[in-house]
């Protein structure tokens, strides 16, 4: 009797030894599952090669950049040039902030963070200049960066630079066009190709001094109830033919030195047709300002990229509407926009006589201020001290 209970209490435990085991067996198998899932997740791959890929996509300029922030440089004392076998960059220090050094280490921590090299470094004008050749490995690029020391930013007064463009000019020759020459010629004028009275206009422009660009037709998200005009750059159409407009376009307009879009809703948000675009413009040495006829225009941004000189337009001046109580809302935005900006483009039409008159209302009113009118190529020229 003693010897059956003592086999029964063996066989039970000898099942909850295999019930154990066989526990022990099933929350390996499902950890191990997990594990496995977690290391062959095609999602998991995709998610560290974009990772990769993106810092990849930063480049010493970018480096630089995020530096200047860092260090808390205005961007009057932040200035950069392209030339034919590197990028010039000069970086005005305020010695009563920090000095060179300091500068060059921030600099020089950032361009090593992204895998830049930093070929050499040579301190001139008894210290008071820094000089750093930097290479981009990712590209090739070189750059050569000049830390200076300049004025104290509280004793430096300078004023906002202001440029405007009309758009619009070629359909008109009459006293309007009259008018509008007779403006400030710091005011810059784009005109729309293949119009009866471009060329004109171009001409006429220069005789009174006025800075000329291309109004390239694109065609906007409201087409075809709104026409963009003759020979216009459409998104359906091939590489081939949109450099052929353009550089029908330029060949039009010999005096023009940049170029900003007529309309262009629609062709404006499409990478692929802007970079057609820019391309042209790039390789001809003309500059690119984004009208921003739309919130969802990439224009602006791949022009920084393909590193064209480029602005874009903050401020459309007859918009919605042009009356005496919009004139002080205009001046207003202006000033608000100054705080922020130390360069600032606007722009207006030239289809009316109100256009003209509130536009030369509105030059009256802002060089009472501290603003500076200038042409739009004078946004791009890099004050430089004689640094490089």
């Amino acid at each position: 009797m003693r010897k059956s209970i003592k086999n029964s209490i063996i066989d039970k435990n000898y099942i909850y030894f295999l019930l154990f085991i066989g526990f022990i067996l099933l929350l390996f198998l499902f950890n191990y599952n997990k594990i496995k899932n977690l290391i062959t997740d095609p999602k998991q791959k995709n998610d560290k090669i974009s990772i990769k890929q993106k810092r990849e996509e930063i480049t010493v300029l970018d480096a630089i950049v995020h530096a200047k922030l860092l260090l808390g440089i205005n961007e009057e004392n932040y200035k950069n040039r392209i030339g034919k076998e590197a990028i010039y960059i000069s970086i005005g220090i305020d010695r009563s902030a920090m000095d060179l050094n300091y500068a060059n280490i921030i600099i020089t921590g950032q361009v090593e963070l992204i895998g830049g090299k930093i070929i050499s470094g040579e301190e001139k004008s008894n210290g008071n200049k820094q000089v750093m050749e930097i290479e981009d490995l990712h590209n090739s690029q070189k750059y050569f960066v000049t830390l200076y020391y300049t004025k104290s930013q509280s004793v430096t007064e300078t004023k906002t630079l202001l440029a405007i463009v009309v758009d619009d000019f070629g359909i008109r020759n009459n006293k309007l066009l009259d008018d509008f020459c007779s403006l400030n010629s710091n005011v810059t004028f784009a005109i729309l190709p293949d119009q009866k009275y471009s060329k004109h206009v171009m001409n006429k422009a220069a005789e009174t001094g006025h800075e000329t660009m291309i109004h390239i037709p694109m065609e906007p998200i409201s087409y075809p109830r709104d026409n963009p005009g003759a020979n216009a750059i459409y998104v359906h159409l091939s590489e081939k033919e949109i450099k052929h407009r353009m550089e029908g376009y330029i060949k039009q307009f010999p005096l023009c030195v940049g170029a900003n879009n007529h309309m262009g809703s629609f062709a404006t948000t499409d990478e692929s047709v802007m970079r057609i675009v820019l391309q042209v413009l790039k390789d001809h040495d003309l500059y690119f300002v984004d009208s921003r006829t739309s919130q969802s225009s990439i224009a602006y941004d791949v022009a920084k990229k393909m590193m064209i000189p480029t602005a874009e337009n903050q401020l459309f001046l007859d918009t919605p509407s042009i009356t005496e109580r919009t004139l002080p809302n205009k001046i207003n935005k202006l000033k608000y926009l100054a705080k922020k900006k130390d360069k600032i483009l606007v722009i207006t039409h030239c289809a009316t006589q109100d256009r003209y008159e509130f536009l030369k209302e509105f030059v009256k009113e802002i060089e009472e201020l501290n603003f500076k009118l200038v042409p739009v190529s004078e946004l791009f020229k890099s004050k430089l001290p004689e640094i490089i």
